[in-house]
Formats: structure tokens, C-alpha cells, sequence
């Protein structure tokens, strides 16, 4: 038996110096028992199938994701509202965490200009043209009067998680792709290590950049490996499959606890992260199942290769994350029980909870060989009337109140400034109106959303 480290050679011996970026306050380095006297008490860790904080109490999640990895790779909505009044709305759910897509691109380009940041005029013009961008720009200071012109990308994240902190929400960086744009598709160039616009090394250097950056903020107390892992149809010679997951997930979570020890690593797991079958209960990689995973015709002749945890120095940093969308292509959700049984499958094994009843009809239920978090950090649904009968998302409701899931929704955003070439988009799957001054679906809001998040007894800031 041996276990994995790094399967890929092109990981070795890499190592970048982080460039301040210009205009950016250093880092504010906090002591562990400072962190742990005031809120939110960290740092954080793991002990069995909870997250705790450094007092031991047990963290809670109910949030929402509020996407930024867009070609302006600003967070959305700030032409229409400013920080404050956002997270007021945020607050007034209830939901006491944010999940921030980025792109790694937002990181590239600070390297590309030698240590100086991207200004919002200069990303807005670049996404939007001079005309819309400067409009846009123009009125995100108009809304935000604490920002200019020159304010660059990673001052907006920063002042986000300041004024986030003073109301008790924490900040959860997800790399959301590669390079900026509307996520996730086979063919967008962002679905697997080495894709056309996911390049290994640049990826590594970005975990490692937003872990330096987090330091400053202690209300960040988590970040992410990666959104959604795919296979990619565009580059056809990758190796999708555990082995090579495990080698670059590994370098990942080596790269943040380098850079930041005090931070959880939440890893995703395969086919747009609905699958973590194969760690959860520490089967041999090169034999596990998994969908659309390139074969290894040899994997029965080979020594087994197993992923190991507790090996690992962030081994109690290391939070599983699931995503489950009804548009699957093989994960059933005809019915709660079979639901039920797929979650069990996938990953929520690792919560120590017992095999549900369908398990009887899957015969594809094993027990996780750890316990270990796992929280389910992407789901979601039109925001109207069909939102309670949605029976997939009701389920899922169900499912974390019963087993005390932490959670984060799909999403924020009513309207984009641009997605998929289209400026001033519209989605009906985002809590905001467009206009971001409101909810799209009030009865939604309060008759769905609220109970819900306080149902999860959510950790408040105390």
C-alpha cells in the first residue's frame, strides 16, 4: 500500500514571492490567541465530523454564494447598491456565510504587472468597453463614495470582508475558475488541471496568493481548492481521473496551509464536485468507480494507491464539499430516498450518519473509513413560486436540518453586468431583483429562506 503525495511531476519545485498588490494594506498578522479572545475565535479546525473554532464550539454555515469571477471580476450588484446595504440583505436572512467565486486570472494579472493590482475603471472598460465600463464604473463609487476610480480589485474584496466581519459573516474564497467568465461547462476551458485556461502552476500560485491575503481578514477562515472538476472536451489527453485528482487537490491544500496554517481547505470532489466516493472510504484510486474517468488499463497490476488524510499536515483543516443540481447527468434525484442514498454515496458517508433506507435498492452505500465535515456548498432553483415544490431542493432541505449540514445557496445575483457576452443579464435564480434594491421572490424570502437558515442554529457573532 502507499499513499499519495503528488502524481503529477510538474508540481515540483515551484515557489513565487507574493507581490503586495499596490495600494494594498499588509496583511494584519494575527496571533492565534488574539484570533481566539474575539470573534469569530480562530483559528478554526476539524474534530470528527464537525468544524470548531478555537474554543471548541461547533460551527454552523446557512449562506449563499455571491459571485465575482466574471470578466470584471468584481463582485455583482455593487453599481446597484453599495457593500453595506448588500450584506444588510445578507444579514436579514439570516445567513452568516458568503461563498466568493474568483478566477485565478484576478491573481495572473497582478503578477503581469509586476505586483500592481487592476483598478476598477481599468477592469470595468476592459470587460465592458470604454463607454459602458466607464458608465459602470461611475456608478459602483456613486453607491460605494469610500472607493475612486483607482480602487483596485482585491481593496473591494478587502473592504467586503471588513464591513462582513462587523456584522458577523464569514468570507469563503472558492476558485471558481481559471479564467473569468460564466462557470461551468466541458468546453469552457476550465474543467481540468492543465485545460486551456487552467493552468496547474498559475493555480497554485493564486490558493497560495488568497492565502496570504486571508491573513488580514479573520473573518476568513476557509477557502476552497477548486469549483466543480470536470472532465474537459476540449484538451482530451488529461487523465481525468481519482489518481490525478487526488496529486493536484493535494499540491493545492500544500499550498494553502503553507501559505496560511490557520485556514480550513474545502475540497470538491469529481463530475461538477458531486462525487468524493473514493476518499471518503479510502478505496484503491486506480480501481475506484467514477464517471467518465479516463481507465487505467493496468490499475489491477499496480500496487494500490489510497488517499490518506491523516498523513497530511491539514489533515484537521480539510473540509469535503458537495454540489447537487437536478440538471445531473448521472446523479438521480427522482425521489427523497434515492436522493438520500446518492448523498450517502458521495460523500456525506464521512458524517458518521446511518445508510439510508434506499441504500437497500443502490446496494452502493459503504461506510466512510474517517470522519471528516462535508457541507454542500452549491445548490439551487428558480426563485418564484415553484420554489416550494421543488422537490429535489426540498429534499435537500430535509437532509441538512436533519443532519446538521452546513450550506450555501445558489446565489445572490439577480442580474449580472456581463455573462456569457450578454451585459445587463437577468437571473431568475438569484435572490436580489435586478436592480439589486429587493428580493425577487419576497414570500420566498420569508416563508422558505428564513426558516430554514434558522433552522441550522447558525453561529452568530457573540
Amino acid at each position: 500500500m502507499k499513499t499519495v503525495v503528488a502524481s503529477l511531476s510538474i508540481l515540483a519545485g515551484f515557489a513565487w514571492a507574493l507581490p503586495s498588490a499596490q495600494g494594498e494594506q499588509p496583511a494584519t498578522q494575527l496571533t492565534r490567541s488574539s484570533q481566539g479572545c474575539s470573534w469569530p475565535h480562530g483559528p478554526f479546525s476539524t474534530k470528527g465530523r464537525n468544524i470548531v473554532n478555537a474554543r471548541g464550539d461547533v460551527l454552523s454555515w446557512a449562506g449563499v454564494n455571491w459571485p465575482m469571477s466574471g470578466e470584471t471580476m468584481v463582485p455583482e450588484g455593487l453599481e446597484w447598491a453599495s457593500v453595506d446595504d448588500i450584506l444588510d440583505m445578507v444579514k436579514d436572512v439570516g445567513f452568516n456565510v458568503l461563498r466568493m467565486g474568483y478566477a485565478i486570472q484576478m491573481v495572473d494579472e497582478i503578477y503581469d504587472r509586476n505586483g500592481s493590482d487592476v483598478s476598477l475603471l481599468q477592469t470595468m472598460v476592459a470587460a465592458l468597453g470604454e463607454a459602458n465600463g466607464t458608465r459602470v464604473t461611475n456608478e459602483i463609487v456613486a453607491k460605494n463614495p469610500s472607493w475612486t476610480l483607482e480602487t483596485t480589485r482585491f481593496e473591494v474584496w478587502s473592504d467586503i470582508a471588513r464591513i462582513a466581519a462587523t456584522k458577523g459573516i464569514f468570507i469563503h474564497p472558492d476558485v471558481h475558475v481559471g479564467k473569468a467568465q460564466w462557470c461551468c461547462s466541458h468546453i469552457d476551458g476550465n474543467s481540468w488541471f492543465e485545460d486551456l485556461t487552467f493552468k496547474t502552476a498559475n493555480w497554485l500560485r493564486g490558493l497560495r496568493y488568497v492565502a496570504t491575503w486571508a491573513k488580514g481578514h479573520p473573518n476568513v477562515v476557509s477557502m476552497s481548492l477548486r469549483n466543480e472538476l470536470r472532465e474537459s472536451w476540449n484538451v482530451t489527453n488529461l487523465y481525468y481521473n481519482w489518481e490525478t485528482l487526488v496529486g493536484n487537490m493535494t499540491a493545492g491544500a500544500d499550498a494553502i496551509h503553507e501559505a496560511n496554517p490557520d485556514l480550513l481547505i474545502t475540497w470538491s470532489g469529481m463530475q461538477y464536485d458531486e462525487d468524493l466516493s473514493a476518499l471518503t472510504t479510502k478505496k484503491n484510486l486506480l480501481t475506484a468507480p467514477c464517471y467518465k474517468c479516463t481507465a487505467i488499463r493496468d490499475a489491477y497490476r499496480r500496487d494500490p494507491v489510497y488517499f490518506d488524510l491523516d498523513s497530511h499536515p491539514w489533515a484537521n483543516k480539510l473540509v469535503w464539499e458537495l454540489h447537487l443540481y437536478v440538471s445531473s447527468e448521472d446523479v438521480d434525484t427522482g425521489t427523497c430516498p434515492i436522493i438520500e442514498a446518492g448523498l450517502y454515496r458521495n460523500g456525506f458517508n464521512a458524517l458518521g450518519i446511518d445508510p439510508p433506507p434506499a441504500c437497500n435498492l443502490t446496494n452502493d452505500c459503504p461506510a466512510a473509513q474517517r470522519l471528516t465535515p462535508v457541507i454542500l456548498s452549491e445548490f439551487g432553483h428558480a426563485q418564484d413560486d415553484t420554489l416550494f415544490n421543488n422537490l429535489a431542493q426540498n429534499c435537500m432541505q430535509e437532509y441538512t436540518k436533519k443532519h446538521g449540514v452546513s450550506w450555501m445557496m445558489w446565489s445572490l445575483a439577480g442580474s449580472y453586468r456581463l455573462r456569457s457576452g450578454i451585459q445587463g443579464l437577468e437571473d431568475t435564480w438569484g435572490l436580489s431583483n435586478f436592480e439589486w434594491n429587493g428580493w425577487r421572490y419576497q414570500e420566498g424570502i420569508e416563508e422558505y429562506w428564513k426558516p430554514w437558515v434558522a433552522a441550522m442554529n447558525v453561529t452568530k457573532r457573540r
